[in-house]
């Protein structure tokens, strides 16, 4: 039931009005949208794209922002801000930039078979685990999602911005890095500049 301040669509409302449409109030803005009901949210393609949603999340979670032990965030934090168009939002535009080539399937499993075949297998893995990462399983994704892959998609996004960490500059492509700028770009991660 929708809640109506003065007569609807005139000042402010919120809630589903008769499985038609739902108003609510944001950034400032009473909007009203269609209400939509998801045809499969269980589709393979829904868990495909959820699954790298939530991979690129982990990347966030992981990186320290500002607070009171690390008042400018960390070395990773505060380039990505840097990179940052003045019209974007840091985060949004690391997971847009993560997700640009990595969204489809083909790219997606090149980037997994390179990093499962690099040298630096181990160092992916050791580094990711350092970081918190954990593997994404579960009825909610298609496939499961290894700690150094999650850590690896935020290479690539670091890579597709050519990001400068503390210690490294991140211009190639990942499954090409030694592990001395792995463990470097797992650093930039928690420490500052």
């Amino acid at each position: 039931m929708a809640k109506v301040y003065m007569p609807l669509l005139s000042a402010q409302a919120s809630g589903k009005l008769a499985k038609s449409m739902v108003h609510f109030y944001w950034k400032g803005l009473n909007v009203v949208r269609q209400w939509v009901i998801p045809t499969n949210p269980r589709d393979v393609n829904q868990k495909l794209i959820r699954q790298k949603l939530a991979s690129m999340g982990k990347n966030l979670a992981a990186m320290t922002t500002p607070c009171s032990a690390l008042a400018t965030g960390s070395a990773l934090y505060q380039a990505l801000v840097a990179a940052t168009p003045a019209n974007q939002i840091w985060n949004a535009y690391f997971v847009k930039k993560g997700l640009e080539h990595l969204k489809t399937d083909g790219n997606f499993t090149a980037l997994s078979a390179a990093i499962a075949g690099a040298d630096s297998l181990v160092t992916w893995q050791c580094q990711a685990e350092a970081l918190g990462f954990l593997t994404l399983t579960g009825d909610q994704y298609a496939t499961a999602i290894t700690p150094e892959m999650q850590l690896a998609m935020g290479a690539y996004a670091a890579y597709q911005l050519n990001i400068s960490g503390a210690t490294d500059i991140y211009s190639t492509y990942p499954s090409n890095w030694v592990t001395a700028v792995i463990q470097d770009f797992a650093c930039d991660y928690v420490t500052v500049a």
